[in-house]
């Protein structure tokens, strides 16, 4: 299928537009956070409000801290992203990017760099964020433990192709192809 943001097709769109639809209605978490040693974690979850331009800088400040707040992070606001753990580096990118209160939540390997029980109390806060927020949230990841704690569905991809999709029970009880 193809990918509809606000029952909008994405497919057709000019590069300027998804670029615009990319910053204001998808977040991206990645392996690892990219957070700037040089600003405070707040500052950090303030950044993509402030390149948004849309709000002032006092309500920018508020939302970032909310976010903070949701992600168990807000006692680390005025610290460095250098000074805290993995895991709450790892809240703090997920905080960043739902800043602009994104449609679509991406989620790129963003729990493979942290140990086993980090890695649960992040796949919680995913679960607890989709449940709460209402958020779409697509997950890659080559851990099948990951897939089979959070996801409801799964595309299984070889070689650059999708080869199977489906309801996660349904696809890993009864695989279609040699990968899955």
């Amino acid at each position: 299928g193809e990918l509809l943001i606000d029952n909008v097709s994405m497919k057709h769109k000019q590069e300027a537009e998804l670029a615009k639809i990319r910053n204001e209605k998808i977040g991206f978490v990645f392996q690892f956070h990219y957070l700037l040693n040089e600003f405070s974690v707040l500052k950090n979850v303030m950044l993509p409000g402030l390149k948004l331009g849309k709000l002032t800088v006092q309500e920018i400040e508020h939302q970032a801290y909310e976010k903070l707040k949701i992600l168990g992070v807000q006692s680390e606001a005025l610290k460095k992203p250098n000074q805290l753990s993995g895991g709450q580096k790892q809240r703090v990118g997920i905080a960043r990017a739902l800043a602009n209160y994104p449609h679509l939540l991406l989620c790129d390997e963003a729990t493979s760099a942290l140990d086993p029980e980090t890695t649960q109390a992040i796949l919680r806060l995913l679960l607890d964020i989709n449940q709460k927020l209402g958020l779409t949230i697509v997950l890659t990841t080559h851990e099948m433990q990951v897939i089979r704690s959070i996801c409801d569905r799964v595309a299984v991809i070889d070689g650059g192709e999708i080869v199977e999709t489906g309801n996660v029970v349904e696809v890993f009880l009864h695989p279609r192809h040699a990968v899955t």
